[in-house]
């Protein structure tokens, strides 16, 4: 008779349903979201009550790829998001061949994040970019992400319209969620922008305890 620890039976049971997660329904879900993001892009002539509501689709479908990804991360032994480089770089490629043309930067080790600071990066920084492909008709958008020791700072920058922060967009809701994911990490975000001279959003989240953020 062949015995088998109970620990090995839900470890290995843990592992399979993480993966059936993870192929089965994170990886649909985050297809349907970058088919909606695209969608949202391209469409034209919406009615405002039409574009609230496509962007409430957004953002439960967004919330639903996150909660799936946590999920799996937290069934699996060793984390099963890619790096948060290899994510963005993935997201970009997703959406090619739109325009503007996006430069990503990536400076630092992002193999060090914890897999629920990379989800969480990633999604400000996909909501940043739908942002400017939604509103902002610039031509180039650059994306720099800096991992250091105790902290990450990532800043999205493009030359389009811009706007006043002070009198709020189109896209505050969108800016909003960013802000409280951010402060869920204890980090902030930074809008800059004027009309005519384009928008840059900054990002900083601490990566270990007791960091305070300079610059």
């Amino acid at each position: 008779m062949t015995y088998t620890h109970p620990e090995a039976t839900a470890s290995g049971a843990a592992a399979l349903l993480a993966r059936e997660v993870h192929d089965r329904i994170g990886t649909s879900l985050a297809v349907a979201l970058r088919r909606l993001e695209l969608l949202e892009v391209t469409a034209s002539g919406l009615e405002p009550e039409s574009r609230r509501r496509l962007d409430e689709v957004r953002e439960a479908l967004a919330d639903t790829v996150f909660a799936a990804r946590t999920l799996t991360t937290r069934l699996r032994a060793t984390p099963c998001a890619p790096p948060l480089g290899r994510a963005v770089r993935d997201f970009l490629h997703s959406m090619e061949p739109l325009t503007p043309e996006v430069r990503f930067y990536l400076d630092g080790d992002d193999t060090r994040l914890a897999p629920h600071v990379s989800d969480e990066i990633l999604v400000i920084v996909r909501e940043a970019l739908r942002n400017v492909l939604t509103h902002s008709g610039a031509s180039t958008v650059t994306v720099h992400i800096a991992v250091g020791p105790h902290d990450v700072h990532a800043s999205v920058t493009d030359n389009g319209s811009g706007f006043d922060p002070r009198a709020g967009s189109g896209s505050s809701n969108g800016l909003t969620g960013m802000a409280e994911r951010a402060r869920a990490l204890g980090g902030v975000t930074t809008i800059t922008s004027a009309p005519a001279r384009g928008t840059r959003i900054t990002l900083w989240i601490p990566t270990k305890e007791g960091t305070v953020r300079h610059g």
